[in-house]
């Protein structure tokens, strides 16, 4: 199934931003403080779903957290093939992204799981044939189609999901080795940075790297604007598994 969409304009078509989650721009302030202050909203509603907030609690049923995993193999493989083809565009062009990509150690997770986790119900077909889910192919195609047409915003995918990795998603690493048993690292890969020494230093450093690019007024806003949206495909992803953790 191809991710990419052959319309005239291939953004027209999604799924519209829900109206709690915009937010009003302020030009004046630097790129990185836009983006905090701009996803707060989204921020907060996606921490307010029902599988998140299960997810925090330790509730982690082990089949919809490998289809968890599953969706965002999809999500950063759309990521991270559209920064390595931009990979010498004036604003997307960091020597540091390699130190944050994520599809590889997703893929040894998934395979570790599936061995780790039998009775998950996954074991019928390899990982690599379950298909995700629609959450998640949607928002790949929208990457694919920044990518293709409006490439500086990726940057508001790398900013959401690199963060959030580096940030909050330490202390996932925590809940979900003590909810499913894994010491690590096998398994947990996924929230492994150790490549970089600091994560404090690490995340100033692409702030700063976020604050000098070249970028106009309306540029920012549409960054901006598009690291809002991103928040609202992570919590679609989260909405559709909500069903199959239940289940």
């Amino acid at each position: 199934m191809s991710l990419r969409t052959k319309e005239s304009d291939p953004i027209s078509r999604w799924e519209s931003i829900p109206p709690l989650l915009t937010t009003k721009h302020k030009s004046s302030q630097p790129l990185s403080l836009q983006l905090r202050e701009g996803t707060k909203d989204a921020h907060r509603w996606v921490e307010r779903l029902a599988f998140v907030r299960s997810f925090l609690r330790g509730v982690i049923d082990p089949r919809s957290y490998q289809c968890l995993l599953r969706d965002l193999h999809t999500v950063y493989g759309a990521l991270e093939e559209g920064l390595r083809r931009h990979a010498h565009h004036p604003v997307l062009g960091w020597s540091a992204w390699p130190l944050l990509w994520r599809q590889n150690a997703l893929s040894e997770d998934l395979d570790y799981l599936a061995m780790r986790l039998p009775t998950s119900g996954l074991r019928d077909l390899p990982w690599q044939k379950q298909p995700p889910s629609s959450a998640a192919l949607r928002y790949a195609a929208r990457i694919f189609a920044q990518a293709d047409h409006s490439p500086t915003l990726l940057l508001a995918h790398a900013y959401t999901r690199y963060l959030g990795d580096l940030s909050g998603g330490q202390i996932l690493r925590r809940i979900v080795g003590f909810s499913l048993g894994l010491p690590g690292p096998d398994g947990l890969r996924f929230y492994d940075f150790s490549q970089i020494p600091n994560h404090g230093q690490f995340k100033q450093d692409f702030r700063s790297w976020l604050d000098r690019l070249p970028l106009s007024v309306t540029e920012q806003h549409a960054v901006v604007q598009e690291a809002i949206a991103a928040f609202a495909a992570n919590g679609a992803l989260f909405e559709e598994l909500a069903p199959r953790a239940g289940s």
